[in-house]
């Protein structure tokens, strides 16, 4: 018997997809959709090659393999490399809200048993260029963000200087976990696991995905 799946969930899954199939900031919906073929395989490889290996050559698919499969590895002096190669920091933001668009539903269909969902295909357009209006840089992340920094936790404005990703992100975040406004209630839940049992689930999974957070 297949599992039941919320509907917010499913659907939240459904428009994280459709998401990476349309064009972004930096990269075109066919560019986007290679980072995050990238990222999915990546993380489905069962002999994934080193962390520090760059199997393909190219600075946006090699840093979405690392994202996905590596992410415990990623140092300020690889990233800096990567952008003194000629990744401009923004784009760096956009493969990271392509691989985290990407990656849960995957493994949320494998961990629940389900069929691996198909990427869709790529919706047709240029770069769209949206950008927050100011940007500044950050003590707490090493990308900028939307200004003021460092006013909020790193995870919280790690995406923000990139509107359409940050959306996403947190769609995804409140069907998955809860939203940022309800992580201020220590009681909140959804009437399925209570708060503590939610922090222990991903305390356990941070661990295990060496997730310093």
């Amino acid at each position: 018997m297949a599992p039941v799946v919320r509907a917010d969930l499913a659907d939240a899954h459904r428009r994280s997809l459709a998401h990476v199939a349309a064009p972004g900031a930096a990269f075109t919906a066919a560019e986007r959709l290679a980072i995050a073929t990238a990222a999915r395989d990546a993380y489905l490889d069962p002999s994934p090659p080193p962390p520090w290996a760059r199997p393909y050559g190219r600075p946006a698919l090699d840093v979405a393999h690392r994202l996905a499969r590596h992410a415990g590895t990623l140092t300020l002096d690889w990233y800096e490399q990567v952008i003194t190669e000629g990744m401009h920091p923004l784009e760096w933001v956009e493969v990271v809200g392509i691989v985290c668009a990407v990656v849960p539903p995957v493994a949320f269909a494998r961990a629940a048993g389900l069929p691996l969902p198909a990427l869709p295909d790529p919706l047709p357009g240029e770069p769209h260029g949206h950008v927050v209006d100011e940007l500044a840089p950050a003590r707490l992340n090493w990308v900028p963000v939307a200004a003021p920094a460092d006013q909020v936790a790193s995870v919280v404005q790690a995406l923000s200087a990139l509107p359409d990703e940050w959306d996403n992100l947190w769609r995804l975040a409140e069907a998955q976990y809860m939203s940022d406004r309800q992580m201020d209630d220590p009681l909140w839940n959804r009437g399925t696991l209570s708060r503590p049992q939610m922090e222990l689930v991903a305390g356990r999974l941070s661990l295990l995905r060496q997730c310093f957070f």
